[in-house]
């Protein structure tokens, strides 16, 4: 995508004001958007029309939005695959786990205001826009089969292109390990960088953090995130890394 051209946005929701005020937002914030009441109307146009991006209400009547991710998915070259963000007024974790499975970037609930759904979208065209000038700017080379973290954006990346939204403290987390990439980070200075003191309970939360982390970043990127526990010491990335602040 070219940094100079909209980037182009399908909204599947079958909540005609919502669709509409998401569309006419989305147009607002300089965004080309168009909005579908169904997975059967957006398949009627998709693949001729090459979307960027696909936000996608997951309790659609007839086709779901998780259906149509993963069709997308299993249709589309994996190197030209549009981002998804799924719409939902589901909470629990497993709604959440589906939809990273079937391959959405982000979730977000219905309830969010249009600014923070504007945000995601925004998010995912700048994440766009540095790829094509990686990929295009003379003498520059990717960096094969790494783990790209990007701390500005909550987003990491893996080597395969597919990406995970992030919360605040995973983003910390794995800040101070990928600037220290080999090293074994203990879980004291972790929880010091999270501003949580250094106690029984917090240990385990960061445990099951690192654990919930190595499972959602599967589900999404289909690919194994190379976080290792030390058991107890602390925490290594052992994978090839880059950091972007």
């Amino acid at each position: 995508m070219s940094k100079t051209l909209s980037m182009l946005v399908a909204v599947v929701e079958d909540g005609p004001e919502l669709r509409t005020d998401l569309v006419e937002f989305l147009n607002l914030q300089g965004f080309t958007a168009q909005g579908f009441e169904s997975g059967e109307s957006f398949f009627t146009v998709w693949p001729r029309s090459p979307f960027h991006l696909l936000l996608l209400d997951v309790a659609l009547p007839g086709i779901s939005g998780l259906e149509i991710a993963r069709q997308v998915r299993s249709r589309h070259a994996v190197g030209n695959l549009p981002e998804i963000v799924m719409l939902t007024a589901l909470d629990s974790s497993s709604d959440y786990v589906q939809g990273l499975e079937a391959g959405a970037t982000m979730y977000l609930s219905k309830r969010s205001p249009l600014e923070v759904i504007g945000a995601a979208c925004h998010s995912v065209q700048r994440r766009l826009e540095r790829n094509t000038l990686n990929s295009t700017t003379a003498g520059a080379m990717p960096v094969k089969d790494a783990w790209q973290l990007d701390t500005r954006d909550w987003i990491v990346s893996a080597p395969n292109g597919r990406s995970l939204a992030l919360t605040h403290a995973e983003v910390i987390v794995l800040a101070v390990l990928f600037e220290q990439p080999g090293r074994v980070v203990a879980r004291e200075a972790l929880l010091l960088s999270l501003e949580k003191r250094d106690t029984l309970s917090n240990l385990r939360n960061l445990d099951n953090m690192a654990s919930r982390l190595r499972r959602k970043a599967l589900a999404a990127c289909d690919m194994e995130l190379p976080l290792r526990p030390s058991y107890g010491k602390g925490y290594t990335f052992t994978g090839r890394c880059g950091l972007m602040k």
